[in-house]
């Protein structure tokens, strides 16, 4: 099973995979890979973190500044990301998000390619604004889910329903 979920900045994806993650738990799967979260301060985003999947381990994905690689005015730490990348083992890859900032890594890309070609099962999610080659690639092999506000609930459910689908109730 291969899903993405797709939208404009702020329509939710992030927060849906956060939402997602306790329902695949109770499926008896074992997510891995990782989720984005905004940090702010005073009420202003300063950056971005990585959760690594399952320890909930958080590293900087980016900051305001000047150091390069730059995104916008964020600096980002390519690093961080592959290291999130190496770690765990799970059922069900997520990774949160295919972006600017994560395309920046060779080795993400790597990543990306072997996950988009691989038969195992996977959440992604990815902004408007990536490479063509890439959105074509991945709305050729998943099933795409566009998301906006008023749609939350829905996608989630739709989501839900195929992750019941393809997996059942593993209670045993």
């Amino acid at each position: 099973m291969k899903i993405a979920i797709t939208g404009k900045p702020r329509s939710g994806k992030t927060t849906l995979v956060k939402r997602l993650i306790p329902f695949i738990e109770g499926l008896g799967l074992r997510p891995r890979g990782f989720y984005t979260q905004e940090v702010r301060e005073r009420g202003k985003r300063v950056g971005f973190d990585i959760v690594i999947l399952p320890s909930g381990q958080t590293l900087p994905l980016a900051r305001t500044g000047k150091k390069p690689p730059r995104v916008g005015k964020y600096s980002v730490f390519v690093e961080n990301l592959e290291r999130a990348l190496k770690e765990g083992a799970g059922d069900l890859l997520i990774l949160d998000e295919v972006g600017k900032m994560e395309l920046l890594s060779e080795k993400f890309r790597e990543f990306l390619r072997k996950a988009l070609n691989s038969s195992g099962h996977s959440i992604l999610t990815y902004g408007l604004g990536i490479e063509d080659k890439i959105r074509k690639e991945i709305e050729g092999k998943f099933m795409v889910f566009y998301l906006e506000p008023s749609l939350r609930e829905e996608v989630f459910l739709k989501i839900s329903q195929e992750l019941k689908r393809e997996f059942g109730h593993k209670e045993d």
